[in-house]
Parts: C-alpha cells; sequence; structure tokens
C-alpha cells in the first residue's frame, strides 16, 4: 500500500476516489475520538470506538499488504509502518496507532495526486499524426486515409498541409517547419531531390513527392515506438525508505523474536519493536515529498512524484537540448546591415511591410523587431510568395522583397561591402533575410535565436554542484551549436541529431555507469526524454509531448 503506488492517476481521479473518502472519514473518526476523551471521561468507550475504527480503516490494509509481502519476499515501508502500529496497540498507545496509519496513508495519496498523471505521450504523439494524404493517381488527386499509402506512390502536399509520409521531392520547390522531427524553428528549403518527413509541416509551396517509408518506418513513427520503448523499459526507482526497510525489518522482527525465544515474555519483544521501529523515518517520508513538491510548485517546478527527487540526487551528467531550452526557441532580428545610403528604420520598416501578414517565424521576428523600434507598419499591397525564396509586395509605390540571398543568384550576386558580414552571421548560426527595392538590394537583416538570459550561470552552478559532465544534443548544424555551448560554457556537444540518435547517446552513457538527465522542449524531445533517469520539460514553450513524457 504505502510506497507501492505503481499506477498513478489524476488530481481529479484521486479526489474523486473511494480510497481519499475512506482515509479522510478515519481521519475524522480518530480526531473525534480524541475530542471526545478531552471533553470528558464519560465518552472514554465512545472515544476508544471510534480510534479503533480509525486504526482499523487505514491500519489494516496497511498491515495486510505488509504480510503479502513477507510472503512473497517483498519488504519495504509497509513492514516498518505494521511494526509501529501493532507495537502502539499493544501498549495502549490506540491515538498514536491511529495517527501513524493516517499521515502515512494520507500522505502517500497526496504524493500521489502530486505526482505524475497516467501518461498521455503516445496518445499525443499518435494525435498529431497525418490522418490522410492527397496521391496523385492517373493525372488526378484523391484524398486517401493515411493507411492506404504506399511506398511509390506520389503525393501531392499544399501550403498549410502536413507531409503524411517520409517522401522524397519529385517536384516543386518548399519551406518547411521541421521543428516536430529536429527541433529548429526556423523553417527549412527543400527542393527536388530533398527528403521531406512525415509529420513536419509545409509554410508555402506546392510539392509532389514520392513516398519512400510509410506507418511505423516514417521518422514520426520511429519517435512514437521509441517514446513507447523508453517509457516502457524505465526502471521504476526505489525509495530511500524502502531500501532500508529491506534490511532493517528483518533486523528488528528477528530481534523481537530472539527476545521473546530467550525470555518467553511478550512484553520485552514488544519493547523491542517500538524501540527498533523508526517511526520518525516514517512519518518523516511522505511529509518531506509533499513540502519539497509544493516548494518546487511555487518556484514554477512540477515534480510528478518524490521518487524523481531521489533519483535527481544521484545524477552525474546533464543533457541539454539547444533550440528552446539553451536558446529562447523565439528567432529574433539581432542585426541591421544596409548598402550605403539608407538608413537601418528604412530598411526595416519596408521589410515589416512586406512581411505584415505572413506566419513565416522570420516574418515575426522582423514585425516585433519594428515593433519595438516604434516604426509604423502598414502592410504592402499586391503581396506575391516566391516559393522557396521570399515574398514580395508594394510600398510606397516600388515593389520591396525580403527573403532568401538566392533571391538574385545567391551571395555573389550580392553587393561586395555585404559579402563578408553575410558570411559571418552564417559562420555565427544565423539566419539572414535579403531585402530588395526594384531589384536593387537595401541590406540584410540578421536574424537570431538568442540563449536565455541566466543560461550561462545556469552552467556555472550546476558544475558547482558537481555535475561536470555537461553537454548539448541538438539537431542543429555544428556551427550553431558550437556557438551556444562555447557561450554557455558547455563542452561537450553533439549536433545534427535525429531523435534516435539522441536516445542512442543517452543510452550509450547509461551503458558506462552514467546517471543521465536530460533538459529538452520538443517532440523530438520526448524519446530521449523519457530514456534518460530524469527527463525533465521546459513548460512554458515545451510540446504537449515532452511535458507528458517528461519527470520534472
Amino acid at each position: 500500500m504505502i510506497g507501492r503506488f505503481s499506477n498513478l492517476g489524476s488530481y481529479d481521479e484521486l479526489l474523486n476516489s473511494r480510497d481519499f473518502f475512506k482515509v479522510g472519514f478515519a481521519g475524522l473518526l480518530a480526531f473525534a475520538g480524541f475530542l471526545l476523551e478531552k471533553i470528558s471521561t464519560e465518552y472514554t468507550a465512545v472515544s476508544l470506538a471510534l480510534i479503533l475504527a480509525s486504526v482499523a480503516i487505514n491500519g489494516i490494509p496497511i498491515i495486510i499488504d505488509a504480510i503479502k509481502g513477507l510472503v512473497e519476499k517483498r519488504i519495504n515501508v509497509d513492514e516498518l509502518l505494521s511494526i509501529a502500529i501493532i507495537a502502539c496497540l499493544a501498549t495502549g498507545e490506540f491515538l498514536t496507532a491511529a495517527v501513524v496509519s493516517f499521515v502515512m496513508v494520507f500522505g502517500g495519496l497526496i504524493e500521489e495526486a502530486a505526482s505524475e498523471s497516467a501518461r498521455n505521450s503516445i496518445r499525443t504523439l499518435v494525435k498529431i499524426s497525418p490522418k490522410q494524404a492527397t496521391l496523385i493517381v492517373d493525372s488526378r488527386e484523391k484524398v486517401k486515409a493515411i493507411e492506404e499509402v504506399r511506398v511509390g506512390d506520389i503525393l501531392l502536399v499544399k501550403p498549410g498541409e502536413q507531409i503524411p509520409v517520409d517522401a522524397v521531392v519529385t517536384r516543386g520547390i518548399v519551406s518547411l517547419d521541421e521543428s516536430t522531427i529536429t527541433g529548429e524553428p526556423v523553417p527549412v528549403e527543400k527542393t527536388i531531390g530533398d527528403t521531406v518527413y512525415a509529420g513536419t509541416f509545409n509554410q508555402n509551396g506546392v510539392i509532389q513527392a514520392k513516398a519512400v517509408k510509410i506507418g511505423k518506418d516514417t521518422t514520426l513513427g520511429k519517435v512514437i515506438r521509441l517514446v513507447s520503448e523508453a517509457e516502457a523499459h524505465k526502471p521504476e526507482s526505489i525509495a530511500f525508505v524502502d531500501r532500508f526497510a529491506t534490511w532493517f525489518t528483518p533486523l528488528i522482527l528477528f530481534s523481537a523474536a530472539i527476545t521473546w525465544g530467550m525470555t518467553h515474555e511478550l512484553s520485552r519483544a514488544i519493547t523491542v519493536l517500538i524501540v527498533g521501529c523508526p517511526c520518525a523515518l516514517i512519518l518523516a517520508v511522505p511529509t518531506a515529498t509533499v513540502a519539497t513538491i509544493g516548494r518546487a510548485a511555487k518556484a514554477g517546478i512540477l515534480i510528478k512524484g518524490g521518487q524523481h527527487i531521489e533519483r535527481a540526487a544521484f545524477a552525474d551528467t546533464i543533457l541539454f537540448d539547444k533550440t528552446g531550452t539553451l536558446t529562447e526557441g523565439n528567432p529574433k532580428v539581432d542585426r541591421i546591415v544596409p548598402v550605403k545610403g539608407i538608413e537601418e528604420k528604412y530598411l526595416l520598416r519596408h521589410a515589416a511591410c512586406v512581411e505584415k501578414n505572413s506566419t513565416h517565424p522570420l516574418a515575426r521576428a522582423v514585425i516585433s523587431a519594428a515593433g519595438a523600434a516604434g516604426i509604423t507598419i502598414n502592410a504592402a499591397q499586391n503581396l506575391l510568395t516566391e516559393i522557396g525564396l521570399g515574398v514580395q509586395g508594394t510600398v510606397d509605390g516600388s515593389v520591396f522583397e525580403v527573403g532568401s540571398v538566392y533571391l538574385y543568384g545567391g551571395i555573389t550576386n550580392v553587393p561586395q561591402p555585404l559579402q563578408q558580414p553575410l558570411n559571418t552571421i552564417k559562420d555565427q548560426g544565423a539566419t539572414p533575410l535579403m531585402v530588395y527595392q526594384d531589384k536593387q538590394p537595401l541590406g540584410f537583416l540578421s536574424v537570431f535565436d538568442h540563449v536565455r538570459k541566466g543560461a550561462e550561470e545556469t552552467i556555472g552552478e550546476l558544475k558547482k554542484l558537481g555535475l561536470k559532465n555537461i553537454g548539448i544534443l541538438s539537431g542543429d548544424h555544428q556551427k550553431s551549436v558550437n556557438l551556444v555551448g562555447n557561450s554557455v560554457g558547455i563542452e561537450r556537444m553533439w549536433s545534427g541529431l535525429q531523435p534516435d540518435d539522441k536516445l542512442n547517446v543517452i543510452k550509450k552513457l547509461q551503458a558506462q555507469g552514467r546517471q543521465v538527465m536530460f533538459v529538452g522542449d520538443g517532440i523530438n524531445d520526448a524519446p530521449a526524454i523519457a530514456v534518460a533517469d530524469i527527463g525533465i520539460a521546459m513548460g512554458a514553450k515545451g510540446t504537449e509531448v515532452a511535458l507528458e513524457t517528461s519527470d520534472i
């Protein structure tokens, strides 16, 4: 019973459960018996009956479970608690027996309420999986259920739709949001011959693609399988008090039996049980756990169970996802580089006017920068999206274009003064947005995902706490990962990782005897969060899958 909550339910389910009301009722009986005893000696019999009823409701199930545990050779805190209850009853401390049993059972229920709910991560992953696909059959479009798609089928994917299966682009150019797979917020351009993944989103453009992997073989399907396997095989931690009980309980029982055998006096054996039972420790466990979880909640940290607090104490390695974890996950314009004779505000204003009605993450960065600069933004007219390149519109009678350096042939066709700063920001992991007026370059905006405030200080504090093995697991390219790692004081970095790659890195470290914490925020982080000894999710912007899978 105590310490054996294997299937943890949700808070609402607990409050409406029969056990919750039963434990509460038993506690009220003990309290009523205590009050009657204080009021008058006339009610001693009634008081005793109420207190014993309380012990029967809360204590007897514990004793029964303790006996079952002994029979099955499973020893934990139930046995220690049973000793305390029996010893109290044998010495006439009936109210103490009632209080001990109530506090332990109620404390266990409260810990359960504060702990993890039944995990819905797999259900959530399935929810975001594409349900249907548009196929090109005999030059006609046919919408079919995802289960009907076969390898080799030609798919049609329009703007705003999900890629239904892993496929190779055969026609068109597209900008894809691959954050579900790589965690990176900046869309990636895909053209003929490139692989696109199931579950990623088409930001713009129309493509045709040939299905190469379907169902559970797709990258998203692998993520679902990896999370399932990781959660199924993640070992349950054993609470300290249970580890203590495995050797202490038999010792006390053996000592009491020896005493009885040598003296033939039951009272002496009971005395051994009373002296030997660590009631303070037994009562302290749920009290300390609930207090810790409650205090952490006030600080904005949700700990899904006392076992995770104990497991964290043994961690010697902590690994971070990069985007949205060490960084803000919110790209911002950090530099404006105009050509000679053009003011920065002029460049920013016209770029923002063109991007005003766009939902592209980079567009939001431009609009946010213009707002912060106090610039009035008027939406451009005659908007036209150039697939995979950028967007154009008319502002104040001129045509402005914002987008890739490939709008007019690549970096070699960019004015010489802009080429060096363009190469510099690319090396720093930033994304450049070129701005043209009537096909003439005005300059560019550098969009960058900034490191979180306090990240460097946090890494420093972790090192002081003894976590010397600190690393980054990222799906981003090496230069970007190196830049973030160097800025926060992390020396060990992995880049270009798929979800299963992150999971494999953690498994290798665990095979070396490491106790690993992993901190992430995205769907792509879910397998790593699940398999780590302690999985931590970023709550504010973390995906539902990451939050469901995590321990903290």
